[in-house]
């Protein structure tokens, strides 16, 4: 018997860049309708898991004389489309919404600056005041700009970094006495820094999925992500570094997961007993114990006499573990709530995983 894993719905919100170098071709294809279709795919593959929403920068309706209006939400954050239970099938409403909302219409081209920091500044507002758990995903392959105010020297100008004609270690392309809007080319880096660390101050975590084009950037991407609360460990980068585009799905599916899988797991129902209880990821079982899983604390046991049960009564049940603190039914101990702790959490928040299972029918399995 499967016991069903109840969630709370995450918000997941896609801030995604259709600034000029968007427009690019790579592998065939056009970045922008790349991160669209991988963005349409994860919001499909969620359904009612998650809720979801978007924005686009810099503006979609801008005035083409203005390439670096602040970018806006295209789709209001909302619940993602029922499960379909595998049946085949066209897409919902929501999903055909979302898909509707980011994709650029037919003709239209990516265009314009990377106004990230004045973009994420904007939507802090509307993200702040969504209900539960917040995420933000922020797909983007250059480094943000945008900001008259700006200044800096030719190792922060993005036209020298990107090595465009006539921009030297010796001309600094950024200054104004040499382009009269060169400033805001400035690497607009502390801005969206702080655009990042005010997010993460209201508990929006910020995941950075830097697109083909992005890796000149790699440091300062590198600090968003360990600025928003999301950076990785023990790979060759923190932010989610996308070498070929291909591997974008894929990328994104992990960020679903980690989103809204917990280690924290509440079951529909009470178990019927308690000692009957295994947890598996990708179907790999997770032993009960200091690295795989506990009960946490609430209530008691469905199968217990008025709710409770005597450890030694239990101890004399065939199949069931000998030590209280081993799975047994306990008055003091929630059995309708799982906490994955040490290894297992860890594994469970790397993104790998896909499928989190509370199967019941066989003595919980506990290390020897």
């Amino acid at each position: 018997m499967f016991l069903e894993v109840t969630t709370d719905p995450p918000n997941l919100y896609f801030v995604i860049d259709r600034s000029g170098s968007m427009a690019e071709i790579v592998d065939g294809r056009r970045k922008y309708d790349v991160v669209a279709t991988a963005a349409v795919s994860l919001a499909r593959a969620l359904g009612s898991q998650a809720n979801v929403g978007a924005a686009v920068f810099p503006g979609r309706a801008a005035d083409p004389a203005d390439q670096c209006a602040p970018g806006g939400e295209v789709y209001p954050t909302g619940p993602g489309d029922p499960i379909r239970n595998g049946l085949c099938g066209s897409d919902g409403p929501v999903t055909r919404a979302f898909s509707r909302a980011i994709s650029l219409p037919s003709g239209v081209t990516p265009s314009g600056g990377t106004p990230t920091a004045a973009t994420l500044t904007a939507l802090l507002p509307t993200l702040a005041a969504l209900h539960g758990r917040t995420f933000v995903v922020l797909a983007t392959d250059g480094g943000p700009n945008c900001n008259p105010k700006a200044s800096c020297d030719v190792t922060k100008c993005i036209l020298n970094i990107e090595g465009q004609p006539g921009c030297t270690s010796t001309i600094n392309c950024c200054d104004p006495q040499n382009v009269p809007d060169g400033p805001s080319f400035c690497l607009d880096d502390d801005a969206t820094k702080t655009a990042v660390v005010d997010l993460f101050a209201r508990g929006i975590k910020t995941y950075v999925v830097g697109i083909p084009g992005s890796s000149p950037y790699a440091s300062l991407l590198d600090e968003l992500a360990s600025e928003g609360g999301t950076a990785r460990t023990g790979m060759t980068t923190k932010y989610y570094d996308v070498e070929h585009i291909s591997e974008l799905d894929d990328v994104l599916a992990s960020i679903g997961a980690i989103v809204t899988l917990s280690c924290h797991v509440h079951l529909a129902a009470l178990p019927p007993d308690s000692n009957l209880v295994n947890v598996y990821l990708d179907g790999v079982l997770v032993k009960f114990g200091p690295n795989g899983w506990t009960w946490g604390s609430a209530v008691s046991d469905a199968g217990s006499d008025e709710g409770n049960a005597d450890a030694a009564d239990v101890e004399d049940e065939p199949g069931a573990p000998a030590d209280p603190e081993a799975g047994t039914v306990d008055a003091g101990v929630s059995h309708q709530d799982i906490e994955l702790v040490g290894t297992a959490c860890d594994m469970l928040s790397s993104g790998k995983y896909r499928r989190l299972q509370v199967v019941f029918g066989c003595p919980t399995d506990i290390p020897r």
